[in-house]
């Protein structure tokens, strides 16, 4: 029998995911200037969620690394794993990270959640802002200001990090996002 992969798992976890109605689903979203690529993230009112998907064939202690990253730049993450990861899964990711187990049904994949996602402890808004380009970034700026042109990407962030509070620079992120990928039509399920 074929083991369980990653691409399989990912469309069905998009269906699975639409069943609560997100403003979008994404695919593959960078992170923290490309460090890490969320495999399928969730737009809704309030914030992005990252899903991180490894299949029977994939590395597990992977996570510990993309994990630093995504804890960064999301309010939520949630391990999608198989049965065979299921042990390694609980203790390398954060207590924080919700579980959700991906098996074989009679027809298609199915899905059990094992633990809920918690808000990152070290969800950090200036990182969350570095997964914008610095003309997404320009856009939430005062557009009178000088000083704009000249600013990098990293600048440009710390400035909004500042001046804007949380739900606002979350709400902001994940109506950029999906604007981004309906402008280049990339893999968008709404």
């Amino acid at each position: 029998m074929n083991k369980l992969a990653d691409k399989r798992i990912r469309f069905a976890l998009k269906s699975h995911l639409a069943r609560s109605a997100p403003v979008a689903i994404l695919d593959e979203v960078r992170v923290h200037n490309g460090n890490a690529i969320a495999d399928v993230v969730t737009v809704d009112e309030v914030a992005a969620h990252c899903y991180e998907i490894k299949g029977e064939g994939d590395e597990i202690r992977r996570i510990v690394r993309q994990g630093s990253f995504y804890d960064l730049a999301f309010i939520r993450t949630t391990l999608v794993t198989t049965h065979n990861h299921l042990s390694t899964a609980t203790s390398l990711a954060p207590e924080h990270w919700g579980i959700l187990l991906a098996s074989e049904g009679k027809t298609d994949v199915v899905f059990r959640r094992i633990r809920a996602a918690k808000r990152s402890p070290h969800f950090n808004k200036e990182v969350a802002l570095l997964t914008l380009w610095r003309s997404e970034l320009i856009s939430l700026c005062n557009p009178s200001d000088d000083q704009l042109k000249k600013m990098s990407r990293e600048k440009l962030a710390a400035k909004i990090a500042i001046e804007r509070p949380l739900k606002e620079i979350t709400y902001h992120i994940g109506n950029l996002l999906v604007k981004r990928q309906t402008n280049k039509r990339w893999a968008l399920t709404m």
